[in-house]
Parts: structure tokens; C-alpha cells; sequence
């Protein structure tokens, strides 16, 4: 069962403090609601969580598997989606997912590939430069490839962002269906509604 430990976060940009003092720790089937207003430090938050960003302060943990990974695998076992991640335009769904696992290195990437599109619903149009879709299916696209790996942490960032109702029914499926099979899932939201659905919630602003 994975576990994700953050013990006394800190950081800044420059003169502005985004929090400190910052720590949890959650288990494997449970999940975390970040609240706070806009430019509160959410979504800095997340991608410390996600091993790509370094803290000022403080060290994040994740283990998996039984044990505890180095700084350079972190990365490779969470997957973020997040507004500021993109997705190549000129490439097609599937061909943006063949380049990612080709870059971590995936094993049974064709089938794994083929699996994560149904999942997103995005199969019929896999075949189609991702410059050519709406917002929403973009979207998709960053779920299909934050689960390509199948990871032990999923962050999600504003989750339901420009998903129509068949979208956000999706992003309910698949952080139910990470919980009931003991992963790790971490939400950003200055939604209450959205928040009240986790196990438990941090206030980004508690801690400034």
C-alpha cells in the first residue's frame, strides 16, 4: 500500500510566502482535498507532491511497493493533471501517449496505451490531432496520460476544468477507482462541494 508523507513544507516565490509548516501524511485508498482562494499555492502545492517541482523547505515521501523511492523515480510514479501541463497539438491522442511511454520506458506500452484511451473515452477520436479537439477532450488527454503508468499517486488539479457533465461523471470514476485499489489521490479545488467528497481536506491558508 503506497503512502505520501509531507513533513514541514515551505516555500516562496521571492518575497511572496505560499505556505509553511506544511505536513500530512495519507495511505494508500484515501484521499486529500487542498483548498484555498486563487494564488494561494494549490497548485505549487500538487507539483511538489508530484516530485517535478523542489520545496523550499521540508521533504515529501513517497513510498510504493514496500519502499521508500529516490527523488529521481518520484516523478515516474505520480501522475498529475494540472491546467498548466499541455499536450502536443500536432500529434495525434495516441501518438502523444506513444512519446510518453516511450520516454519513461513503459513496458506493454501498445496495450496499456489502447487501454487508458477507452478509459478516458477517447478511443473513437484517438486517431485525431489533438489540435483539432474541444477543451474538454483535451482534458482527457492529460488524465489518459497522467494514468498511462498506472501510478500509486494521482494529483489532480482543478479536476472538473472543462469537462462537460459526461466529463466530471469520468474524473468521479476514475479517482473511485483508484481509492478501491489502495492508490493515492490529491485534489486541488477552491470548490467546497468538490472538497466535501475526500477523506480529508487541507487549507493551503492555515499554513501561512
Amino acid at each position: 500500500m503506497p503512502t505520501l508523507v509531507a513533513d514541514t513544507l515551505g516555500h516562496r516565490y521571492g518575497m511572496l510566502l505560499l505556505f509553511r509548516r506544511l505536513s500530512f501524511s495519507l495511505e494508500g485508498g484515501a484521499s486529500l482535498a487542498v483548498t484555498g482562494a486563487n494564488g494561494a499555492g494549490k497548485s505549487t502545492l500538487l507539483r511538489i507532491l508530484a516530485g517535478v517541482l523542489a520545496p523550499k523547505a521540508g521533504t515529501v515521501t513517497l513510498t510504493a511497493n514496500g519502499r521508500e523511492l529516490p527523488a529521481d523515480d518520484h516523478p515516474l510514479h505520480a501522475g498529475l493533471v494540472a491546467p498548466a501541463l499541455g499536450v502536443y497539438d500536432d500529434l495525434t491522442a495516441r501518438e502523444n501517449l506513444v512519446f510518453l511511454a516511450q520516454a519513461r520506458r513503459l513496458s506493454e506500452a501498445p496495450s496499456r496505451i489502447e487501454s487508458v484511451l477507452e478509459r478516458v473515452g477517447l478511443s473513437g477520436r484517438a486517431g485525431d490531432l489533438v489540435g483539432t479537439y474541444s477543451s474538454g477532450m483535451r482534458q482527457r488527454v492529460k488524465y489518459a496520460a497522467a494514468l498511462l503508468a498506472d501510478p500509486p499517486l494521482l494529483l489532480l488539479d482543478e479536476p472538473a476544468a472543462n469537462l462537460d457533465a459526461a466529463g466530471r461523471e469520468l474524473v468521479d470514476r476514475v479517482m473511485d477507482d483508484q481509492l478501491a485499489r489502495d492508490r493515492l489521490v490529491v485534489v486541488a479545488t477552491n470548490r467546497a462541494d468538490e472538497a466535501a467528497r475526500h477523506d480529508r481536506q487541507l487549507r493551503i491558508e492555515d499554513h501561512q
